[in-house]
């Protein structure tokens, strides 16, 4: 009946450590964010659950008192690639406005200065419905993998990611 007990009490503390390693290896840390918010570095990301155009979601991000996501580094992008849902594809704050080819971020940073993480083939301003492709997005995909940009046609309704100052 001991060495069962034994037994029982191993098995039911090696799962919660598994547990326990599960947890933080998916769930968002919310420091010092706002409840639904997560936290990773000195940002605050929200994930949205509804699909708009990218003009409206840069406006609620704004309304929430950030902007689209901006890709700084690669550690920003594999912490956003295991939080989103890997089939959706994720407006973020990066923009062809003035001159065909020439990329921006919302927020104002250097685009230059930034890496980039570009699909295979990306950008390549697909002529869709005419509209041309003058926004980012992040790539819905099957398999969970580090998420990669492509250029869409703005007027597409896609989730999206805020981001804000933590």
């Amino acid at each position: 009946m001991i060495h069962q007990t034994s037994i029982s009490f191993s098995l039911f503390s090696t799962l919660t450590a598994v547990q326990e390693v599960l947890v933080d290896e998916i769930a968002p840390d919310r420091g010092a964010c706002r409840n639904g918010w997560s936290s990773f570095q000195r940002s605050c990301y929200l994930l949205s659950r509804s699909e708009v155009k990218w003009s409206r979601a840069e406006q609620l991000c704004k309304e929430e008192g950030g902007h689209l996501l901006v890709v700084n580094d690669m550690d920003e992008l594999d912490y956003i690639s295991k939080i989103v849902e890997i089939r959706f594809n994720y407006w973020i704050g990066l923009v062809e406005r003035h001159n065909e080819g020439h990329w921006s971020w919302v927020d104002g940073t250097d685009f230059s200065s930034t890496e980039t993480f570009w699909d295979e083939g990306q950008p390549d301003d697909w002529d869709y419905r005419e509209n041309g492709e003058d926004c980012g997005q992040l790539h819905g995909s099957n398999v969970r993998k580090r998420k990669l940009w492509n250029d869409a046609d703005c007027n597409l309704s896609y989730r999206y990611i805020c981001e804000a100052r933590a």
